[in-house]
Formats: structure tokens, C-alpha cells, sequence
């Protein structure tokens, strides 16, 4: 299970936090049945920086965990930068999906950013299929995107509004799948 941890939108922001006010990114809750405060449970490293070269990356980046003594559940915590299950941060994802999004081929895309070709029509297959889901979540928040029919003039509306983060954030606090 996974929290998203709202406001913060880049990895150097993310590990200011964590080295000196890490209590700001402790868990409240138990996300499963709500009970106070977790314990902290350790942690994990994960190399989110894939963008910056070895001498200048963030690598690697910690994530905490969190276990629950009452149900026994555990939980991660994300900072809103860094999606779950995903190698690229949302910023890139956002960069590759409105060139995408704006007509370019993901073989065009691919040349100018790093996600190889593979990786980008995953990600826009993805976001095809789940296009309803994410619209109508989308639309409880703010109902002025309900005027938009296409996944492409619904997407660069959002997109023009927040970043491709905080509507994922968004989406997962709902309940719906994020890609």
C-alpha cells in the first residue's frame, strides 16, 4: 500500500524534508483501518533520479515505511514527485505525454527525451485505457474539466491547470488506478 504525500514536487525538496524535518513526512494513520500512528518500519532505497548524470544525481533516494501493530499492514510513503511502481518522475512522464499528446510519435518522442520508444506507448496506452476512470475522478475535484470530451483536449486542459503529479495524487486518493 502506498501514500502520497501532497506538495512536494521535487526530489531535492523530497530529501530536504527527509534530513531535516522528517516528521513532516510521518504517516498519521493507518491507511487500512485507521488507527494512529504507525510505527516507522525501516525503509527502502530507490533510484528515482534518472535523469541526472552519476556525479550529480540524487540516487539513492529513501522511502519510508510504516506498519500498523493492529491490522499488520505495512504502507510506503511518496513524496508527490515520484510515482508509484514507475521508474521516470512525473515530470518527465508529464514532458513525454504532452509531446504525445500534441501529435508527435512516440518513435519522435524517444529522440528527444529518455524513455525509450516501448516505455512512451506503454505510458500513452496506459493513460488510453484508463482515460474514463482518471476523467472521472478528475471531475469530482474540478467540474469545469466535464466540458472536455477527448482524452486530448481533457488532458492538456489538466495538464495547463496542475501537473501530471497532482491529478495522479488526486486519482489515487479517490481509489483509482494510476498507471
Amino acid at each position: 500500500m502506498v501514500h502520497i504525500f501532497a506538495g512536494i514536487m521535487s526530489l531535492v525538496h523530497y530529501i530536504e524534508l527527509l534530513k531535516n524535518e522528517p516528521e513532516k513526512l510521518r504517516l498519521k494513520h493507518c491507511l487500512c483501518c485507521g488507527k494512529s500512528n504507525p510505527w516507522r518500519h525501516g525503509g527502502y532505497y530507490r533510484d528515482a533520479d534518472r535523469i541526472n548524470l552519476s556525479s550529480d544525481s540524487l540516487n539513492p533516494v529513501f522511502v519510508q515505511r510504516y506498519y500498523c501493530p493492529s491490522c499488520q499492514k505495512t504502507c510506503s510513503v511518496l513524496p508527490e514527485c515520484i510515482p508509484p511502481h514507475r521508474w521516470y518522475l512525473w515530470e518527465m512522464q508529464q514532458v513525454v505525454f504532452l509531446l504525445t499528446l500534441s501529435g508527435l510519435s512516440a518513435y519522435a518522442v524517444a529522440k528527444t527525451t529518455p524513455p525509450s520508444r516501448q516505455t512512451i506507448k506503454r505510458w500513452v496506452t496506459r493513460f488510453t485505457e484508463r482515460f474514463r476512470l482518471h476523467k472521472d475522478a478528475l471531475c469530482t475535484q474540478f467540474h469545469t474539466f466535464g466540458r472536455y470530451i477527448t482524452m486530448t483536449d481533457f488532458w492538456q486542459t489538466v495538464l495547463q491547470t496542475m501537473c501530471l503529479g497532482a491529478a495522479m495524487r488526486l486519482c489515487h486518493g479517490i481509489g483509482v488506478s494510476i498507471p
